[in-house]
């Protein structure tokens, strides 16, 4: 078995266990077959709650990614025996879920070789020599002797704090009491961060650097920190608030925008992440605001020019998109937002070759960047109509950035318009499994069993999109084809006349 039908099975049980088609008892039994040894030994198994794989590396499971083939069969043997709560329930389990640990698991002895695998390790023990003898001290022997011990222990804290500890705090209070002036205590000298302001700017590449290989928490963690370093300057809230916007945070990429405004007012780099704020939150008119001021405050900008062209599209101003658009590539050839505001302007302005030719370069640019191919996917299939190709990209998008649900979903829907609903159902059960709250998820796994005329599994789905929202269409209209008879369909997608926002992502 491979890794990709490993995860499908799972993602599959875990939508069975969502809407109560399995019990949580049988799919604690299922969970445990996704989990395989490979060629070097080291052990890999899937987290019953996340989806996400983890290899266990002698003392701990941590994540990882595993090799695609499976050498053996999964669940044939047994990997090496931890302690934990089971994800599904908070009960010991024999084999916990390595991502509801919130430490380390500690493992009392290494993995067993290959050919003990077929036996559970045993804890190590060691029998005494011979029983212990029993003391004859007992009674008031026994309290006095651990009085005596209290008091020695007593006397050595005593002469470690009025010696070690600055102001010498025992004899100074004793001292108080008799009316001697205390000890003046020396102040301590003040440990500064290892991180001086100096080193500010290798802290922001270094934040760049990882967000553009697409490890965005890590990232968004280096400007936080940049930003308690410096707290009057407002580039690493720029950068944070840039960031959060490609995790699709929007609430939260607005109010560091603003913060960065009130450092820094007449920061061009600041009203110009200010203005993709406000257009990614649909707030047009005040986009403009900040974008044209931004331009008015550096003209040479590239952020500024690049991010009011997206503005001028959203408000339909198709001639000052397109200058802004023209001066950004012309400031910056090599800047992937020029290349990105410049693809935008074609795609809207329907000149299919050049637009796919902009998208193009934006991914080169930045081919490591999960953001760049989602985007590009969902411009391919809502605009191109060229599913097959955005199935490419939206799969390149979810391999760099895993947790990015949106090209999950996507990828789904991609699927979906290539006519390959069994494909589908993989991605939709694994976006539900990271979120489950909102009716959209269960309505497209509905939708993905019903086109693969699966309408038995799908109803379930409907139904449970239709508790969570009553008025989602899509639920109402699947359920009432697969109800009749008739096999669900895609809801054809219309043109568009303004550039796609990316979706905002809802934090647990």
């Amino acid at each position: 078995m491979i890794v990709e039908e490993m995860e499908r099975q799972f993602f599959e049980l875990k939508g069975k266990l969502d809407v109560g088609v399995v019990t949580e008892e049988e799919f604690k039994v299922q969970v445990q077959k996704f989990r395989f040894q490979d060629k070097q030994g080291k052990w890999w198994m899937v987290g019953a709650q996340s989806g996400k794989w983890y290899a266990y590396d002698g003392a701990r499971w941590i994540p990882g990614q595993p090799p695609t083939a499976v050498p053996s069969p999964a669940g044939s043997v047994t990997p090496p025996a931890t302690r934990g709560i089971a994800e599904t329930s908070g009960a010991p389990a024999a084999l916990p879920q390595p991502d509801i640990l919130t430490t380390p698991t500690t493992i009392g002895a290494p993995p067993p070789q290959p050919e003990h695998l077929m036996v559970a390790p045993r804890p190590h023990f060691v029998p005494p020599l011979a029983p212990a003898p029993r003391s004859p001290v007992s009674g008031p022997l026994l309290i006095a002797g651990a009085a005596f011990l209290a008091l020695i222990g007593v006397l050595i804290l005593w002469v470690l704090l009025d010696n070690f500890v600055p102001g010498k705090p025992i004899s100074s209070f004793f001292g108080g009491l008799i009316g001697n002036t205390p000890a003046t205590a020396k102040t301590p000298a003040i440990v500064t961060s290892a991180t001086s302001p100096k080193e500010l700017p290798a802290l922001l590449a270094q934040g760049d650097q990882l967000l553009a290989q697409s490890q965005i928490d890590v990232a968004i963690t280096q400007y936080q920190s940049a930003a308690q370093l410096a707290p009057t300057n407002a580039t690493p809230l720029i950068r944070w608030s840039r960031a959060l916007a490609f995790k699709g945070l929007m609430s939260d990429t607005l109010t560091k925008a603003q913060q960065a405004i009130q450092r820094s007012p007449n920061d061009a780099d600041a009203q110009a992440q200010l203005c993709r704020a406000f257009a990614w939150n649909g707030q047009v008119n005040e986009a403009l605001t900040a974008g044209e001021k931004a331009v008015q405050i550096d003209a040479r900008n590239v952020n500024a020019r690049a991010n009011v062209a997206e503005a001028y599209l959203l408000a339909r101003r198709m001639v000052d998109a397109q200058a802004a658009a023209n001066a950004a590539l012309q400031l910056a050839p090599s800047s992937a937002e020029a290349h990105r505001a410049q693809a935008w302007v074609y795609t809207i302005q329907g000149q299919k070759e050049n637009a796919l030719n902009e998208w193009k370069q934006t991914v080169t640019l930045e081919p490591n960047f999960y953001f760049r191919h989602f985007e590009y996917g969902e411009v391919l299939r809502v605009y191109f109509n060229a599913p097959a190709d955005a199935v490419a990209e939206q799969q390149k998008a979810v391999s760099l950035y895993g947790a990015y649900i949106p090209a999950i979903s996507r990828l789904g829907l991609s699927l979906l318009a290539a006519n390959k609903p069994r494909d589908a159902v993989a991605p939709f059960q694994r976006a539900l499994t990271l979120d489950s709250r909102g009716a959209e998820g269960y309505a497209n796994l509905g939708l993905a069993f019903g086109m693969a005329n699966q309408c038995t599994q799908a109803i379930p789905y409907f139904e449970q999109a239709l508790k969570l929202d009553a008025n989602n269409s899509l639920a109402q209209r699947g359920l009432a084809d697969c109800k009749s008879g008739k096999t669900p369909t895609l809801p054809q997608t219309q043109p568009l006349s303004v550039p796609l926002t990316p979706p905002t992502v809802t934090p647990k």
